[in-house]
């Protein structure tokens, strides 16, 4: 008997387990760039005008995420188009701009900065770094950081790359059980219950 009531219990604790584990449930994480176009980077002026220039394309992709976690995604699929910036235009140039950035609807700038150096035959674009960003949406937050890249411009024309982000999704969330599930789990414990008075009763009797 005294086997039979712990096999019970044991079993009524896993039911408990199993009926308040919150079900795996994937967010969808929408992420779209606004785009951005540089031109004159570098340029003292007596070069070739709109050159050295930097396109950012617009972008957009759906990432799922089960609770929290993190992943890197593309923000821009970039153009550096490299030309004669001027006589005396070597040397290392800082350059700060932004584009939106819309996660799920939400929309804020996102603000980054970066350096051209310039030399006689190799333009080199840095994109350094970005201002802290996070998305909140009630107990989902999402926060931005975006990878620091570079490109390379041998002697004049048109070089591509990409720039990326490390999005990191914190899932606060702490889910109630629904109230049919809290009526499974309540007959489910009631009927326990009663074996147990049932096994009592014969222990009772027995003895």
């Amino acid at each position: 008997m005294r086997l039979l009531t712990k096999t019970t219990l044991a079993f009524a604790v896993l039911a408990v387990l199993i009926v308040l584990a919150p079900a795996a449930k994937a967010d969808p994480i929408t992420i779209t760039s606004g785009g951005f176009s540089l031109q004159n980077l570098g340029n003292n002026g007596l070069g070739i005008s709109g050159l050295d220039a930097l396109a950012g394309a617009v972008a957009s992709s759906t990432h799922n995420v089960t609770g929290s976690g993190s992943f890197t995604a593309l923000l821009n699929p970039l153009t550096f188009t490299t030309g004669f910036t001027g006589i005396g235009s070597a040397g290392s140039h800082p350059f700060t701009f932004s584009q939106l950035l819309t996660i799920n609807g939400q929309t804020q700038v996102l603000n980054l900065a970066g350096s051209i150096d310039i030399s006689q035959f190799v333009d080199t674009v840095h994109i350094l770094s970005s201002a802290p960003l996070t998305f909140n949406f009630g107990t989902l937050s999402v926060s931005v950081d975006v990878i620091p890249t570079n490109l390379v411009g041998l002697g004049e024309g048109v070089f591509c790359g990409n720039l990326k982000a490390t999005f990191v999704v914190t899932n606060d969330t702490n889910p109630t059980p629904e109230p049919a599930t809290l009526t499974l789990l309540g007959l489910g414990l009631a009927g326990i219950a009663a074996k147990l008075r049932r096994v009592r009763k014969q222990r009772k009797s027995v003895s």
